[in-house]
């Protein structure tokens, strides 16, 4: 499962960014720039084969390590120039399936840390900083409304895998991580985000797998923004494919693209010009080294982006699973 690899690319200010007497576009540049952080976290993940089944009492632990590096585009008015982030991940999470109306439901909760490094010209003047920390931790619960009934691992390896699966997911970002009003860019948002979205997947001859996903993050207002100011965005709405192929049990490969728009950033209540309008592709790899042990490797990248990270990511990924006593 590819649902705890999210790549926590926000970052911090210098010093300096906080003395400089902040002009209005300035002011909007940057409120823009802070957002934008946030976004690959809650847009721009790719999760092939969210739908696998597993048995109900399913538990899985993950320790993921990613690093990511490139640059971060704004509207050219803005007086950031060069803007680039080196980023050091780790990211912990764990997952149970259980049964909830008569279907496979699975909860998920992710705690991430983050190392970073950005550095940038703002009005020609060079800055650099680090921040390290956690950021939000996010919870989900999923179900699989058709084509993965609630079994236990007893009847689970008995039963004909179905070819068409359909199911719902809810996730939410709980705003406890590192955050300052007094300073621009933090790692926690200060603010909650609600994901929902919907996903269906069909196999072929049990190896290969086509899955589509729809999805819409939603916001509420953080109103304690930089320098006592208010932030909303809009929803940011997203649509990803992915191809995979079982190569055996416990070993496939999947390739992924995603799309994400909308997002459009207010300041007081004043809607700001540039919006999110991103496409990335992945391609990641699972081996399973032992009965209950899993490494999986991810790599990322985008296709084009107009406003906010384009980076390179590479995931290696840990996947321990055990199930509950009978």
């Amino acid at each position: 499962m590819l649902v705890f690899l999210y790549i926590y690319t926000m970052v911090t200010q210098n010093s300096l960014l906080i003395k400089l007497t902040l002009n209005r576009l300035s002011f909007i540049a940057l409120s823009l720039l802070t957002t934008l952080f946030c976004i690959p976290v809650q847009s721009q993940d790719l999760e092939p084969r969210f739908l696998s089944s597993i048995p109900t009492g399913t538990n899985v632990a993950i320790a993921s390590y990613g690093y990511s590096k490139g640059n971060i585009l704004l509207d050219n008015s803005a007086p950031i120039e060069d803007l680039n982030a080196s980023l050091n991940n780790a990211i912990f999470a764990y997952a149970h399936s259980f049964k909830l109306f008569n279907k496979l439901t699975k909860f998920d909760v992710v705690a991430p840390y983050s190392f970073a490094e950005f550095t940038g010209a703002l009005n020609k003047i060079d800055t650099s900083t680090t921040r390290n920390g956690f950021g939000d931790p996010l919870l989900r619960i999923s179900m699989i409304l058709t084509g993965s009934p609630p079994l236990k691992p007893a009847d689970f390896v008995k039963h004909e895998k179905e070819k068409f699966k359909l199911g719902v997911f809810l996730r939410v970002r709980v705003p406890v991580g590192q955050y300052d009003s007094n300073k621009l860019i933090n790692l926690g948002s200060n603010r909650w985000a609600f994901k929902i979205g919907m996903a269906g997947s069909y196999t072929i001859k049990k190896k290969l797998i086509f899955e589509a996903h729809l999805n819409s993050w939603l916001f509420t207002k953080n109103n304690n923004y930089f320098r006592g100011n208010s932030s909303f965005q809009k929803p940011i709405y997203g649509a990803q494919f992915h191809t995979g192929y079982i190569f055996k049990p416990g070993v496939w490969i999947a390739g992924s693209i995603g799309k994400t728009f909308g997002g459009k950033i207010e300041i007081n209540n004043v809607e700001q010009e540039i919006d999110v309008n991103n496409s990335r592709y992945g391609l990641t790899f699972a081996y399973r080294v032992a009965k209950k042990h899993t490494l999986k490797v991810v790599y990322t990248n985008g296709f084009s982006t107009r406003a906010g990270t384009d980076f390179n990511t590479f995931l290696l990924v840990y996947q321990y699973v055990w199930f509950d006593k009978k």
